[in-house]
């Protein structure tokens, strides 16, 4: 493996308004006269539209994505009524068509502010409500839903592989304008060895960051969105992203809210390290800053936790 960094697809044209009302004129003809209009911060995944004021549209931007958008359809109805704050209801979905060649959905549209920068009594907010979501949904049943990564992928696996070691090494290497390479690796080293999970497999978001929180202005967790890589798994995936977010004294009440033991928590900070951490440092860095710039402090913060400065 000589490189961290993984080809991005090819553009494709980003379909209007117009396709997406022709679409539900086809296809959901009771939602279809409702205005549509583009949402400037549709993810890296998925074309968003709102439809109305309490609807939004998905759209897969590549074929590579429809997966995720299939498995938020399937796991959605799962959080109705069992989740402390909104999430995304399924309305509709739509098949391929001329007009669009992947799957579509027709979510509600969960109202709120992106996670800025929180002062301390705003983190404590987000910490506890946030804490008290993922204690809801780890709750959640899943017997009879097959669990682990060979089913849901590799974050719904172990924190430590040997893939994952790779990843920490040639990332060492990739990143020396950012960090000194012996202290990651030694960082690492401090890190991989983790406890075994020490609960039962549970429903897990695995991409609990701040892109998919929304946030009332006193901080706390107004929603929760893109479910996309939800499965079963260990829960420590579910709180890697405290060391992005939160401050040290937030991050303790989160843990605390949580219900998170202490493998858990140690099994979580290895995952916040080199999976979502170096590897997408080195990954997006040169396009995406605002990402660039969490993920920095947040592999920072982590190495900090265990003694290890990284420049």
């Amino acid at each position: 493996m000589g490189s961290v960094t993984s080809a991005e697809p090819q553009p494709e044209t980003a379909p209007g308004p117009e396709t997406v009302t022709r679409l539900l004129r086809e296809q959901a003809p009771d939602l279809a006269r409702q205005p549509v209009r583009a949402v400037s911060t549709s993810g890296s995944s998925n074309w968003v539209f709102r439809l109305g004021e309490e609807l939004a549209v998905r759209l897969p931007r590549d074929d590579r994505y429809t997966p995720a958008l299939l498995n938020e359809v399937r796991w959605l109805p799962h959080l109705v009524g069992r989740s402390p704050v909104p999430v995304p209801t399924v309305v509709a979905v739509g098949d391929p068509t001329e007009h669009f060649p992947r799957p579509w959905a027709v979510v509600t549209w969960v109202s709120g502010d992106l996670p800025g920068s929180l002062d301390p009594a705003q983190q404590a907010r987000l910490a506890v409500s946030l804490g008290g979501f993922l204690r809801s949904m780890h709750a959640i049943d899943t017997h009879g839903a097959p669990a682990g990564a060979a089913h849901w992928g590799y974050r719904c696996g172990e924190p430590v592989t040997d893939t994952i070691d790779e990843w920490a090494d040639v990332a060492a290497t990739e990143l020396t304008d950012l960090f000194d390479p012996a202290g990651v690796r030694e960082a690492w080293r401090r890190l991989r060895e983790v406890p075994p999970a020490a609960r039962p497999a549970c429903l897990v978001h695995t991409d609990v960051s701040s892109e998919n929180l929304v946030v009332h202005p006193d901080g706390s967790l107004a929603g929760v969105i893109d479910f996309g890589g939800m499965g079963v798994g260990d829960r420590s995936i579910d709180l890697l992203y405290a060391w992005s977010m939160l401050d040290a004294p937030a991050r303790e009440q989160l843990r605390l809210a949580a219900d998170a033991d202490p493998a858990t928590w140690i099994r979580a900070r290895a995952w916040a390290f080199v999976g979502p951490g170096l590897l997408t440092l080195a990954d997006y860095r040169g396009s995406m800053p605002a990402r660039t710039e969490r993920l920095t402090r947040m592999v920072e913060a982590v190495a900090s936790d265990v003694g290890v400065r990284l420049r």
